[in-house]
């Protein structure tokens, strides 16, 4: 987290390495380099203007994918399709299931009209749930039961589901589809909205 109070400290010398071309710093620090020049009187021509904007951008891309290596083609860029990250299709997978995971990647591919995709993703995690609570009752295991290892096991079939979407995902999702993070706030509450009705259910019948 970069300090403008500390960066204002520096002399105009000092604040002109931020705003070079070749500079290194992080884009806040750059961004309040050039702000603070402004303020101190520095004529900035157009051209220069230009050239320090666009290095800032460049500077806060770079910092955003970074920070979302996992979300590839994930961007800040505001006409950019909003899709639900793949991160949270992760944790919808190990905290709620490989089907709420599956629901978000599915909606995904309807947002980019490709119903097949929408349908593998479905099918994949239906099966597979089906199949993980076969295996967990065949070992003595009960799917519903929190308490028991019965969660582990369950959590750990959910991480090779999530390998599973994954898969799916490389392999119909367009390549070079850049898009914005998009809400999970509505998926959530209704996610466990679901599980709630369902515990209660089996905790009471």
């Amino acid at each position: 987290m970069v300090n403008k109070s500390v960066i204002k400290k520096l002399s105009d010398n000092e604040l002109e390495k931020y705003i070079k071309p070749g500079s290194r710093s992080v884009a806040d620090a750059v961004q309040y380099a050039y702000e603070i020049l402004k303020d101190r009187g520095r004529d900035f021509a157009p051209a220069e203007s230009e050239q320090i904007e666009a290095l800032i951008n460049q500077k806060r891309e770079a910092e955003f994918a970074e920070e979302n290596s996992w979300d590839e083609g994930a961007t800040t860029d505001e006409d950019a399709i909003k899709l639900y990250k793949n991160s949270a299709i992760l944790f919808f997978c190990l905290f709620f299931g490989v089907i709420f995971g599956a629901v978000l990647q599915a909606l995904n591919f309807l947002r980019i009209k490709d119903i097949k995709g929408a349908v593998v993703s479905l099918l994949f995690a239906i099966g597979y749930t089906l199949l993980q609570i076969y295996i967990i009752d065949y070992i003595g295991g009960n799917y519903m039961d929190i308490t028991d290892s019965s969660f582990y096991i369950r959590l750990f079939f959910s991480g090779i589901g999530v390998v599973g979407l994954s898969l799916i995902r490389g392999l119909m999702f367009p390549k070079d589809l850049k898009y914005r993070s998009r809400s999970t706030v509505v998926p959530v509450v209704v996610s466990f909205l679901i599980l709630a009705t369902i515990f209660i259910m089996y905790t009471t019948g």
